[in-house]
């Protein structure tokens, strides 16, 4: 069994796609999804499918919502076992048998990572793009519960956590014209995400849009004084100042520039 939740949730069992029932069943999976493989309790199964209104029968109602959902994975009332089995003091969605791409995900940032740290910046690069290829949109697009939406904004920040180091790993290889590419659009919509601007404004000047990577700079910092009343921080600023000098290290190796250390910091 296939689901997939980083974007609108899909189902696929034994090559037929799984109709969900509707927003409670949507927010069900959801919940047991962020805690794939532990047991998720009935109270807070509860919380996410009534927030803060529950009905007095609302531990009777999630046993139904179970049971309904397992009936559309194709498995029993009362499954102990299965990919939805009951655990007390609640329930869990199991790994045996069921691929999920959030743990997809997770597995795949946790290797590219360990590409980072061992200086392998190409397999770094691959791990973190088949990762971010993963996506479909905003995870759990169509839940509206506010615990899920909740959970799904700490979900995105992992995913621009990732498409930075993705950007960081093509720069060290020279890929300038690829984080370009990537990076602009990723910024129109996380303006203030001063990492990404500094990768960015980098590969801009790399490829020898001095100009533009100057603007980018005036853009961010003017964005940042009428929005935050902040000034950008200090690495973003040394940038600034580097390429204003044209300073020969920034078309260094990474690792030997101060170019590096200013990712670095603003990695932090």
């Amino acid at each position: 069994m296939r689901i997939d939740v980083l974007g609108p949730i899909q189902i696929a069992a034994d090559g037929q796609m799984v109709v969900l029932a509707g927003q409670r069943q949507r927010a069900l999976l959801a919940a047991l999804a962020l805690d794939f493989g532990s047991v998720v309790p009935v109270d807070r199964l509860v919380d996410v499918l009534w927030d803060a209104a529950p009905p007095a029968s609302a531990r009777l109602k999630v046993q139904a919502h179970v049971s309904s959902l397992r009936q559309a994975m194709g498995h029993g009332l009362r499954a102990a076992d299965g990919p939805l089995a009951t655990r007390p003091p609640g329930y869990v969605l199991g790994r045996e048998g069921v691929d999920l791409d959030l743990a997809d995900f997770d597995a795949l940032t946790a290797q590219a990572k360990q590409a980072t740290e061992s200086r392998e910046p190409e397999a770094a690069s691959e791990l973190y793009g088949i990762a971010l290829a993963l996506w479909r949109g905003a995870a759990f697009a169509d839940v509206r519960s506010p615990i899920v939406r909740s959970a799904a904004d700490s979900l995105e920040d992992r995913r621009l956590l990732a498409c930075e180091a993705k950007a960081e790993a093509d720069l060290a290889l020279g890929r300038c014209d690829r984080v370009v590419t990537e990076l602009r659009q990723w910024l129109v919509a996380h303006p203030f995400r001063e990492r990404m601007r500094g990768m960015l404004m980098l590969g801009l000047y790399r490829l020898g849009c001095r100009a533009d990577a100057l603007a980018l700079y005036r853009d961010g910092r003017q964005l940042m004084v009428a929005e935050l009343g902040l000034e950008p921080g200090p690495p973003l600023r040394v940038l600034h100042q580097q390429i204003l000098a044209d300073d020969p290290l920034l078309l260094a190796h990474p690792a030997r520039s101060p170019a590096g250390t200013a990712a670095a910091a603003l990695r932090a």
